[in-house]
């Protein structure tokens, strides 16, 4: 060989590389798979919320999840001002599902059914939260990631979820970095 490098060989290079520095599927999916879950909790928060005729927002308790969740995310190693838009965009996700299954009971009530006591809910909700961040602190630890939009957006299938909601989120998502 002459010392150069053929264009090929470098094309290959750069694909491995790209590949190494995303996420894995499983990655993306385990992630996505836990902010389902803390969402499935907001049928529960929305029945509660309307049985006991309180507002679907409640700026006092989104204040205290913030805060916490800044907290929780700088002992996990995360930089907390990068996790705020994140925890911002789950909860104005939670309360567009909310609102939506409102709506859904002002035609069809909802037969059959009782929410689960709002405060249990509430602290499976933070359970969650804490998951989430030590997955992505994980993930960020691991190797610098990007993460597969479609596998994202394909795993958070939420019901009451748009497509706009999962957007913000995976945006949100991956502008948290590691604490320095």
């Amino acid at each position: 060989m002459n010392g150069k490098v053929p264009g090929k060989l470098l094309l290959l290079a750069g694909i491995l590389f790209s590949a190494s520095a995303m996420a894995s599927p499983s990655q993306v999916e385990d992630i996505a798979s836990l902010i389902n879950q803390r969402l499935s909790w907001m049928k529960d928060v929305a029945g509660y919320k309307a049985k006991n005729h309180l507002a679907i927002e409640d700026l006092t308790q989104e204040a205290k999840v913030l805060s916490s969740s800044v907290s929780e995310a700088e002992k996990l190693g995360l930089n907390g001002e990068s996790v705020k838009a994140f925890i911002q965009a789950q909860m104005d996700a939670a309360k567009a599902i909310q609102y939506r299954y409102r709506a859904d009971w002002l035609s069809v009530e909802e037969q059959g059914w009782q929410p689960a006591p709002l405060e249990q809910v509430r602290g499976k909700i933070s359970a969650l939260n804490t998951k989430i961040l030590s997955e992505v602190k994980e993930r960020l630890t691991a190797a610098p990631w990007v993460i597969d939009r479609p596998t994202f957006m394909a795993t958070l299938d939420q019901a009451n979820l748009s497509a706009a909601d999962k957007a913000r989120l995976i945006a949100s998502l991956q502008q948290i970095t590691l604490k320095k």
